[in-house]
């Protein structure tokens, strides 16, 4: 199970790491990509950005160093779980149905860490 759960949260936290970069480093391309960047403007992207980069090394480097592990593996697991609910949320009220199953795997792959980080390490 250990294998499992850290290759599960090496897959999330590169995924946040891209996916939270592209928001700090280019946040105003994403703003024209994306319909909810452009209607909440250039501060709710770089904060959501500024929170997957948090949650993508929270979800690893507390496990690996053995530093406030497993609690912050677990609260950044769920915080990130949050985010892509969240980004649900927010994709099915603009009727962006097409992200919605890589949002809905990446709600479940945290909880996975998430839940393995506390009830089985």
């Amino acid at each position: 199970m250990e294998i499992a759960l850290w290759i599960v949260a090496s897959i999330v936290a590169a995924f946040y790491l891209l996916a939270g970069g592209g928001k700090v480093f280019g946040a105003a391309s994403y703003r024209e990509k994306a319909p909810w960047a452009q209607r909440a403007g250039l501060p709710a992207v770089y904060i959501v950005g500024v929170l997957e980069l948090l949650g993508a090394i929270g979800i690893v480097l507390p496990q690996l160093t053995g530093i406030g592990a497993p609690l912050l593996t677990i609260l950044a697991a769920g915080g990130l779980a949050l985010v892509q609910i969240v980004a649900i949320g927010i994709h099915i009220g603009e009727k962006a149905l097409g992200s919605l199953p890589i949002n809905v795997a990446f709600v479940i792959l945290p909880l996975f860490v998430m839940f393995g980080r506390l009830f089985w390490s």
